[in-house]
């Protein structure tokens, strides 16, 4: 997904009193707060979906970091449309056509660090997508990749058996967690071959997979 460029417009059009410099810098903030707890676990007694959990706490934050506190309060309209903004990501270019050929040959899911709603909402954008087979970091994962009880429901979808699933990552470090567990993964970000361990493949553009997977 082109996370950044789509809640940046989404931020803009909400609070249009920020500058383009503020929206970039909320964008990122927003980001960075939300990265900082990739492979952390929940405890079940703070909450059943982590995702909601850091991006509302991080958005009120923000918001305070911001002065805005007062004029966009947690459960305003627009407090609850710019939690919203994480709904309405825009696909990267090429990956909707790339995922319906990929859907004639393959299964395909969704595993993502959102939460179930959240990502059927997402989702939409993919219709070759499986929408039974959407992975979220719910209870009872109640983790962020590379928590291991991510990659989990992935084998379990294919009843413990690692020769029939194969995984796309975004980055290297999502590629790096699914093979510590075992999966077969590749990543859409080149440099992700000078990681370790080494993903299975490494493209900068989505649209290489369709050779690869010779579809």
């Amino acid at each position: 997904m082109s996370t950044d460029l789509s809640l940046q417009r989404n931020i803009a059009a909400l609070i249009p009193t920020l500058s383009s410099a503020e929206v970039e810098k909320f964008t990122d903030t927003w980001l960075d707060a939300y990265a900082s707890y990739f492979g952390h676990s929940f405890s079940s007694s703070v909450t059943h979906q982590p995702f909601q959990w850091v991006i509302r706490s991080s958005l009120i934050d923000i918001l305070m970091s911001f002065g805005l506190s007062n004029k966009i309060p947690e459960g305003s309209p627009i407090f609850d449309s710019l939690l919203s903004t994480w709904n309405n990501l825009q696909p990267q270019e090429g990956a909707v056509e790339v995922l319906e050929k990929l859907s004639t040959k393959y299964q395909l899911g969704l595993l993502s660090n959102g939460d179930t709603n959240t990502l059927q909402a997402a989702a939409r954008v993919f219709p070759s997508l499986n929408k039974s087979l959407i992975l979220s970091s719910d209870y009872p994962a109640n983790c962020f990749k590379t928590c291991s009880a991510m990659y989990a429901q992935a084998l379990d979808a294919v009843h413990g058996d690692l020769t029939k699933v194969f995984h796309i990552a975004g980055s290297a470090f999502d590629a790096n967690g699914a093979r510590t567990f075992g999966i077969y993964s590749g990543a859409i970000d080149s440099s992700a071959m000078h990681t370790e361990p080494q993903p299975c493949f490494a493209f900068d553009d989505i649209r290489q997979l369709l050779t690869f997977f010779d579809v």
